[in-house]
């Protein structure tokens, strides 16, 4: 099997994992993860049908994973795979139907970076939307080759901008400036699936400047990546990360380099 559908076999059954224990959604398991957070039970459990299916294959994986951290083998890694199994978890637990399950691998190796990035699946839980993106292949909806938006003006731009953070006066005027700057904003509170739609051309820019997206999000830029678009840092240089469990993401994720920069210069004040 290859490892394409070894993802998309995990990816499939922790769909169904949540679709079957959907009343299940606000249940607690009663530990808190690696990145502080409550863990929720259909997270573990969804969590857990990945697993299995990665560490069932025939392929050494190591696993980094939002509810338990870097999992390693027993056998000679082979690949990294970085796991997200419910990405819009609040929205699950109100009844929100914006849900995402997201996977990314990349060849194992001392200096593994998110542009090693290998293959990467995306399945937006209740819109029946399945993103695939493959190194130097590019990115598929549903089976269908999907690009990001023409170039646009900031000005008429339609972006993603996630706030969920403590407030700070800087963080406040770097957002409100930001939203100034664009015509609109979307966000569907599951980060995974804004980049998805980034990368599909539904959205121009996803901006995340919070310094709390875990690495395991990879799956996301990797979309925009391989769909054309251009992922910027902070530190104003072509995003580019180490896979590190601690490892946290801030990157402006646009239809290209243009915009990228025109946001994220708007965020930091420099027009």
């Amino acid at each position: 099997m290859t490892v394409s559908k070894i993802l998309k076999e995990a990816v499939s059954l922790a769909k169904t994992s949540i679709l079957d224990n959907i009343d299940q959604a606000s249940q607690y398991t009663g530990k808190v993860n690696p990145y502080g957070d409550k863990t929720l039970l259909l997270d573990l459990k969804a969590e857990e049908e990945i697993i299995n299916v990665l560490n069932s294959s025939d392929i050494a994986f190591d696993i980094l994973t939002e509810e338990q951290g870097l999992l390693k083998t027993a056998r000679k890694a082979e690949y990294l795979a970085l796991v997200d199994p419910i990405d819009g978890s609040a929205n699950l637990k109100r009844g929100i139907p914006l849900v995402s399950v997201g996977i990314s691998i990349v060849p194992y190796s001392e200096t593994m970076s998110s542009d090693d990035a290998e293959v990467s699946v995306i399945d937006s839980v209740f819109t029946n939307e399945i993103y695939i993106a493959s190194k130097g292949k590019g990115v598929t909806r549903n089976g269908r080759t999907v690009r990001v938006a023409q170039p646009i003006e900031m000005k008429d731009a339609i972006i993603s901008y996630d706030t969920k953070r403590t407030f700070d006066s800087s963080f406040v005027d770097s957002s409100v400036r930001t939203i100034r700057s664009v015509h609109d904003t979307r966000r569907s509170a599951s980060n995974l699936l804004d980049l998805c739609w980034t990368a599909a051309g539904f959205l121009d820019a996803m901006v995340d400047m919070r310094d709390l997206l875990p690495i395991i999000h990879l799956c996301g830029t990797h979309m925009v990546f391989e769909a054309g678009g251009y992922v910027i840092g902070m530190d104003g240089k072509r995003f580019i990360s180490y896979l590190k469990p601690e490892k946290m993401m801030n990157f402006v994720a646009a239809s290209g380099e243009e915009l990228a920069r025109l946001i994220l210069n708007s965020f930091q004040g420099k027009i």
